[in-house]
């Protein structure tokens, strides 16, 4: 149904390529014109400043010959005054109270005629960095539009497979990125309100998901949103439109889960889950309808189990792990029917299905689960994927946990004793992390750590967590 529905968005998009190109030429030639008329006030700005600087040249020339002048006349009257006895030496002190002012006006007039300069130089400085910048955004430009000329729309389609590889291989960032060039194309190519160009957005949203940039992720998924509901397909209602409206509910969800209650109280922050999840919850409702929409009978449907594997998710996050429970297997049971036992999205509901287990404390069950999860993910992902690498970190979890309680059982029996119940706190620390659940959690925990680290980043909110675990590891080590 999608390579139908590709295949004719993709007709549609060759039907309007040529009045798109009518558009584009008529852009270029406003845009030369535009250059044109800007190449024409930089020459006009460089002339006036040739002509301003040649006129304050004339006018210290000849503010230099009237002080000469003055010298001069001032020499012939101190001859006529010199008479009698000091003739001779007032006509030298005469003299040479000219020559000085002379020296002096001429050295006036060089000082101006060198600021002059000075400014001349630095105005044609000025101008001569503008005309660079002016050329190199203009080459700039050029290239870009010679690139977005010459990729075509099964450009554009390659992109986006090579975007979606990069996502099942755990490379976030670079499908992002790849999804980001495709874009440029098909704005270039559709304009902003085509339903490839909104799926294309709805798939940069979903790398911005994984990558862990929830709030971004929600603006990108509402810009698609914004395509469908204006009528970029077949607007509000269509299976498109409902799978960006669950991408958002997950980027409330992700929110949710990663909520800081930083300087609130405990009641404040259950609120603020609350009112996330609530949202979450509301939008996948949304959705569900419209895939429930689609189905015949009752055959499996792969957006239906989304969905459920989605409010499951809500439900854990809730601490509701039973509903939890069952909105997973629903989901897995459809999953199955369609993909087989060995699918990584299988998986990934096994490995959710272990969380709600292990926050129920049966540590056992939860043990199977996420053993059944990584049997899914691993051999198809392989074992330095982030999504493999977050089993890995529900495992370290749950031996945590696992040591926890065995230390809290094993209490109850020696707490009592001296020296025991003096040193109770610590020694219980130690009990809770010795043996072979100690052994097991380090390795999970390291091997979650190891692939955060290097596959997402140290930003990326896994990474964090994993960092803050490991050093409270190390420092039990030590003590």
């Amino acid at each position: 149904y999608a390579a139908q529905q590709q295949q004719q968005q993709h007709q549609q998009a060759l039907q309007q390529q040529q009045a798109q190109q009518q558009q584009q030429q008529a852009q270029q030639q406003e845009q030369a014109r535009r250059e044109a008329a800007m190449q024409q006030a930089l020459y006009e700005s460089q002339l006036a400043a040739e002509e301003e600087e040649d006129a304050r040249q004339y006018m210290a020339q000849q503010q230099a010959y009237a002080q000469q002048q003055a010298a001069y006349a001032q020499q012939v009257a101190a001859q006529q005054q010199a008479q009698g006895q000091g003739q001779a030496q007032a006509q030298a002190q005469a003299q040479q109270r000219a020559y000085q002012a002379q020296q002096q006006a001429q050295a006036q007039a060089q000082g101006q005629q060198g600021q002059q300069a000075q400014g001349q130089g630095q105005g044609g400085q000025r101008v001569q960095a503008h005309e660079v910048q002016y050329q190199q955004a203009k080459a700039k430009q050029a290239q870009r539009s010679q690139v977005m000329n010459q990729a075509t729309l099964d450009d554009a389609v390659n992109l986006a497979e090579k975007g979606t590889l990069s996502m099942r291989e755990g490379d976030y960032v670079e499908a992002l990125t790849t999804y980001d060039k495709c874009l440029a194309i098909q704005l270039g190519h559709l304009g902003d309100q085509h339903p490839m160009v909104a799926h294309t957005v709805d798939l940069m949203g979903v790398a911005l998901l994984r990558i862990g940039h929830a709030e971004e992720a929600l603006e990108t998924f509402e810009k698609a949103l914004y395509i469908y509901e204006q009528g970029g397909g077949s607007g509000e209602g269509t299976p498109e439109w409902a799978l960006v409206v669950m991408h958002v509910g997950q980027a409330y969800e992700l929110e949710a889960e990663n909520y800081q209650a930083d300087g609130v109280s405990e009641a404040e922050a259950e609120a603020g889950v609350e009112a996330l999840t609530d949202k979450a919850m509301e939008l996948y409702e949304r959705a569900l309808s419209v895939f429930e929409g689609q189905v015949q009978g009752d055959e499996p449907d792969l957006d239906v189990a989304n969905i459920a594997h989605c409010m499951g998710n809500v439900h854990n996050i809730r601490g509701e792990y039973m509903d939890a429970i069952r909105q997973y297997k629903y989901a897995l049971e459809n999953k199955i029917a369609l993909m087989g036992e060995e699918h990584p999205s299988v998986g990934w509901t096994k490995n959710n299905i272990g969380n709600s287990f292990k926050g129920m404390y049966k540590l056992e069950e939860a043990v199977q689960w996420y053993a059944q999860a990584l049997a899914a993910t691993a051999p198809e992902l392989g074992n330095d994927h982030p999504e493999v690498a977050h089993i890995h970190w529900n495992l370290a979890l749950l031996y945590h946990t696992k040591g926890e309680v065995d230390a809290s059982k094993r209490k109850l029996k020696w707490t009592s004793r001296w020296p025991f119940k003096w040193f109770g706190s610590r020694i219980q620390d130690r009990a809770a992390h010795e043996g072979d659940d100690f052994e097991k959690m380090d390795r999970h925990l390291h091997h979650a750590f190891d692939v955060f680290i290097k596959r997402l980043g140290e930003e990326h909110v896994s990474t964090m967590r994993a960092t803050e675990a490991v050093m409270s590891l190390r420092e039990l080590s030590r003590d």
